[in-house]
């Protein structure tokens, strides 16, 4: 009995096969290029070889489809370190005090409004100005000289008929003593961090300002 008997009687052809078919793929890898490349210089016309020219560009669209592939993977590992560096720099960000923009800011109940203003020179007599949602002037505080820098303010609410005010947001500037107003930064205390996912960036949870984004706080106290 031959080898095709053989079979036959197992209830096999000889084009049967034991080892699974290979995935197929559509998309030519780096190996599979240099395969081709020299396939087709083995078997060209002898009378006709590949000219060295030709043979440049397809080298040199090889080695860009390598570097091309080596970039991104590069930009990949880079992304996930600034991310990895990002979250551990917020991490330790909790239970400290940020300055934020003041376009906003909060007097809690039974707390005070805190924030600070960045002067650029000296103030002759400093003033904070406190307005309610409505645009109303609620309070005014004077700190007197101030020189140039960070100064930092708080309000517990206290109105000029000893009465308290509302707690909520309250817009606040300053005044150096020149008549102008300058946009002051609110302070608020990190109580957690929401590490980002899937491309979105990690922010922060503040103690009565819900989430904002790392990318907001102007200063870390």
């Amino acid at each position: 009995m031959n080898t095709t008997d053989a079979l036959a009687a197992a209830g096999l052809r000889s084009t049967d096969t034991l080892t699974p078919s290979k995935e197929r793929r559509t998309v030519l890898n780096q190996e599979d290029f240099m395969t081709l490349l020299s396939t087709q210089l083995k078997y060209q016309d002898p009378s006709k070889p590949m000219e060295a020219n030709e043979m440049v560009a397809q080298m040199a669209q090889l080695s860009m489809v390598s570097g091309v592939a080596d970039i991104k993977q590069a930009l990949t590992d880079l992304s996930s370190s600034l991310s990895s560096s990002r979250t551990a720099q917020a991490s330790q960000l909790v239970g400290r005090e940020v300055l934020l923009d003041g376009g906003s800011t909060l007097l809690p109940l039974g707390g005070a409004l805190k924030g600070a203003v960045n002067l650029p020179a000296d103030a002759a007599d400093l003033k904070i100005s406190i307005y309610d949602s409505a645009g109303r002037l609620v309070r005014q505080v004077t700190l007197g000289p101030q020189p140039a820098g960070l100064v930092r303010f708080a309000w517990d609410g206290s109105l000029p008929d000893g009465t308290g005010a509302a707690p909520g947001q309250y817009r606040v500037y300053a005044d150096p003593g020149t008549g102008e107003s300058i946009p002051t930064l609110a302070a608020a205390r990190v109580d957690s961090v929401l590490l980002g996912s899937d491309g979105q960036a990690t922010k922060l949870v503040l103690d009565g300002y819900g989430v904002t984004d790392l990318g907001a706080v102007k200063q870390v106290m």
